[in-house]
């Protein structure tokens, strides 16, 4: 017998991280284990990790379920954390069963057929769940504000999140969720700094939940004011490849001198519209940790 996700009783420990905010979720190594349930407005986020060989039935009755996987291999969609680089695919389950092909951490996000399609205020998407004090919108102003001014003014806002930890204590991978109103650019950057304790490496890909204009998408460029972009449009429950270089035999990111992941300059653009007033993207972001990232 398969038990249902929505039956199981939680047993992943949730605790808050004092250091960079948000929440830590402690992740066994070889047994089942499953997260209570958040609701970002009407999105519900539940966290698992499944031994090879084990399954769990994933109810899709009330609408649409996106199936990311943050480790290890799955019988499901793509199976992997990264859809082939260039590429853009989608999550949606598709099967009721989900099988893990080796040990794997994965996340599930329900979209009900009932939750609006437009995002218009961020007041749609207070968070609920488990220590959910700690987890408030803020804008990217607000976030980085000490440290730049290219975010002033914009109509872009960041939530702490979750902190997926091994048994040792050390990070598997940071999920958290961020929004870009109309035409709004956060930056183009490439993660070059050097790698602190509260700003560690990563290899990121990310989860688009809401594509306000329908336009609103990730490019790369040569450089910061580069007249040309190269843009990819990902819509609700797609995520993208890597634009993170990587080992093409191991599949591991590469990474520079200083311990950095090796980007090229990239962001996201939002979209634009005629229409009145503001519709958000909203985009989850899965930042994995080089040790634990696999293309």
């Amino acid at each position: 017998m398969i038990d249902a996700l929505e039956q199981i009783e939680p047993n992943m420990p949730v605790e808050v991280n004092t250091r960079r905010g948000g929440l830590n979720l402690r992740v066994p190594a070889t047994v089942r284990a499953v997260s209570p349930e958040w609701r970002l407005g009407g999105f519900g986020i539940r966290f698992a990790s499944l031994a090879a060989g084990d399954a769990l039935e994933v109810p899709q009755a009330s609408g649409p379920v996106y199936l990311k996987v943050i480790t290890g291999e799955v019988d499901n969609g793509g199976g992997r954390a990264f859809p082939p680089a260039g590429a853009v695919t989608t999550t949606r389950m598709t099967d009721a069963v989900v099988r893990a092909r080796r040990n794997a951490l994965l996340c599930f996000i329900s979209d009900p057929a009932d939750n609006p399609q437009s995002i218009t205020d961020m007041q749609q998407l207070t968070l609920q769940g488990a220590l959910d004090a700690h987890c408030r919108w803020q804008t990217f102003a607000e976030k980085f504000g000490a440290f730049t001014d290219v975010f002033d003014g914009l109509e872009a806002h960041m939530i702490p999140g979750f902190h997926l930890l091994d048994t040792a204590g050390a990070e598997i991978a940071y999920v958290h969720f961020w929004t870009t109103g109309k035409g709004v650019d956060v930056s183009t950057h490439n993660h070059s700094q050097t790698p602190s304790e509260h700003a560690p490496a990563f290899a990121e890909v990310h989860l688009v939940l809401r594509n306000g204009t329908g336009g609103g998408g990730m490019y790369v460029c040569d450089a910061p004011g580069a007249a040309e972009r190269v843009r990819t449009p990902i819509q609700a429950g797609e995520e993208h490849g890597p634009f993170f270089r990587f080992d093409a035999a191991t599949g591991r990111p590469l990474l520079r001198d200083n311990g950095a992941v090796d980007y090229p300059w990239h962001g996201w653009q939002g979209g634009t519209s005629d229409a009145v007033g503001e519709v958000y993207d909203l985009v989850a972001a899965f930042e994995i940790s080089p040790a634990y990232a696999r293309v």
